[in-house]
């Protein structure tokens, strides 16, 4: 079944179901609120009835209370005068008062009853039923089996001396038929007296009785009229929902089919239908993704272009696609980028390999000449580095047995320098690298610095790099680089590598040096030994001669006296 045939028969369905629903939940509330209605009612016609018994109660009340009083003060009077007793008066008092009582009347047969509050509950005063009078009250009630006036009695204690009572009672002597009754009773506990009256309330079942049929007429028109509205309102809108559902099915229709071109990979062209509905933003949010998808093409094909920079951005920070391809992208950038720095890295490894293999073939071939070993090195060095200026000082002694820093070997523009400098250490900025045994790096060297502090001239590079010549922290010498160009760190790394192997070749060249010479003074010194050797055998002979001549002149008794230097 289409959308078309189920949305109307479904939205009738859900409509009829629902006025069904609605119509029996209202008649269910209404008969409710319609027997809460009743209630009411009857609760109120019930206190109305009660107020009113209540009422005439307190006027019998007041009426005996007053009597009582003045009964009370006559008998107080005629004791002091002893005219007459105060039984008299209280008496006639009092019988005055029960005939006013028993002419009051209410309703169309209320009236004022009195009886004894203790038991056997003696009828005092009955308008009605004379021949109660002095008899003690007894009336059984069929529901319950108790006596009206004990129930009359246990009404007091429970209200605090009043309270009503409900029960079923003949309306006239000789009556088979008893009728409902609201009675209200009130204690006199001055005579012990219980001061009642009741009414028949089977008026209040007619009055609800016909209230109730008033209320079921109201709940019949009303489900009528819920009805003939129900079935309206479903005519209605089967109407306006078939013109309504066929106009949004069509515009379904043509997106479903562009979804159908998108899932077969087709070209999909934008809608140009405008809606301001729901079918308007779900034709916006497809013409959208038609959109994006160009995009994913387009960025896709220039990715595969090698172009990694291309911009593109995502339909939304929930386009899990479209992240997904800037994610790519990302990860194809930091691939490059750590493959480029891998060739660079590899071309740094590669020319400091380079570098050190030129540098070790031209140490190994070096002559056993010091200086000029010195300037081949320090030459192929600034040659390699491509730097202005550069040369190699040696530790050496003066004559006085101080260490000194002599410059052996300089070069400068690719020419050789043959001037001589000898520094101090700690003097300058090689001194001061001799001293500390620490790599000098400087860069934005200040016009003139270098004529202070340079052992290399007058020139005024951007950089100096002065490293120490170390074989197991003796240093051997030093080498002074100076360039018009920044050197970059691994060339400044290089020279401090490459610095160990030139210091180890220049203490090898040293030690032949200082071998060569005590080689010399050993065959000097032979030699000089041979010819001592000489001399002291010629001054042996000599000196026998002497000794011979000393005897001689001895015997002779003269004495001679020899100066020799």
């Amino acid at each position: 079944m289409k959308i078309r045939t189920k949305l109307p028969l479904y939205t009738s369905v859900t409509v009829l179901v629902s006025i069904l629903a609605i119509a029996l939940y209202s008649v269910i509330d209404f008969r409710a609120k319609t027997l809460e209605s009743i209630e009411s009612y009857r609760k109120e016609q019930t206190e109305l009835v009660q107020e009113q018994l209540k009422d005439n109660v307190n006027s019998a009340y007041n009426m005996i209370d007053e009597a009582y009083n003045l009964a009370q003060s006559a008998a107080s009077y005629m004791a002091e005068n002893e005219d007459m007793t105060s039984a008299i008066v209280n008496s006639q008092f009092l019988s005055i008062t029960k005939i006013n009582i028993k002419k009051m009347r209410f309703g169309k047969a209320g009236y004022i009853w009195i009886n004894k509050y203790e038991s056997p509950y003696t009828v005092i005063m009955h308008p009605i039923r004379q021949d109660y009078e002095g008899k003690p009250g007894e009336f059984i009630l069929p529901e319950t089996g108790q006596n009206v006036y004990e129930a009359f009695a246990e009404k007091i204690r429970e209200g605090g001396g009043e309270g009503y009572l409900e029960y079923r009672f003949f309306k006239s002597a000789g009556s088979e038929e008893m009728y409902t009754k609201m009675g209200f009773f009130k204690l006199y506990a001055n005579l012990g007296w219980v001061i009642g009256t009741g009414v028949y309330i089977d008026h209040i079942d007619e009055m609800v009785a016909r209230k109730q049929e008033e209320l079921n007429s109201q709940i019949d028109l009303t489900i009528r009229y819920i009805t003939l509205f129900g079935i309206g309102l479903i005519i209605a809108a089967s109407i306006i929902l078939f013109y309504v559902v066929k106009k949004v099915t069509d515009a379904i229709y043509k997106v479903r089919e562009q979804l159908f071109d998108m899932a077969l990979g087709r070209v999909v062209k934008k809608s140009q239908e405008e809606r301001k509905d729901e079918i308007g933003d779900m034709r916006k949010s497809l013409d959208d993704l038609i959109s994006g998808v160009g995009r994913y093409s387009k960025f896709a094909l220039s990715i595969g272009q090698g172009d990694l920079h291309v911009d593109f951005e995502p339909l939304s920070e929930e386009d899990n696609l479209g992240n997904s391809l800037l994610k790519m992208r990302d990860s194809l950038i930091k691939a490059k980028e750590e493959e480029e720095k891998r060739n660079e890295e590899n071309e740094k490894r590669n020319w400091a390999n380079e570098g050190h293999t030129k540098l070790s073939e031209i140490m190994r071939r070096s002559s056993s000449d010091i200086n000029e070993m010195s300037y081949d090195i320090i030459s192929s060095l600034v040659k390699y580095l491509k730097v202005n200026q550069g040369g190699i000082f040696i530790m050496n002694e003066d004559e006085n047995n101080n260490s000194v820093i002599e410059l052996v070997a300089s070069i400068a523009y690719d020419r050789r320098k043959f001037h001589k400098k000898t520094i101090m250490p700690g003097d300058g900025l090689v001194g001061a690298c001799a001293l500390e045994k620490q790599k000098i790096y400087i860069t934005n060297v200040p016009d003139s610095y270098i004529d202070i502090r340079s052992g290399l001239g007058t020139s005024n590079p951007r950089c100096i790099l002065i490293v120490p010549l170390l074989m197991e922290d003796r240093l051997i010498g030093i080498i002074e680089i100076a360039s018009f160009d920044i050197l970059v760190e691994h060339e400044v790394e290089f020279v401090e590598k490459i610095s160990e192997s030139i210091a180890a070749s220049l203490y090898a060249s040293k030690v032949n040096i200082q071998t060569s010479k005590i080689g010399d003074h050993s065959k000097e010194f032979e030699k000089q030994k041979k010819e001592l050797e000489n001399k002291v055998k010629q001054l042996e002979k000599e000196l026998r001669g002497l000794k011979r001549k000393i005897k001689l002149r001895e015997n002779d008794k003269s004495v001679l006296v020899f100066n020799h230097n």
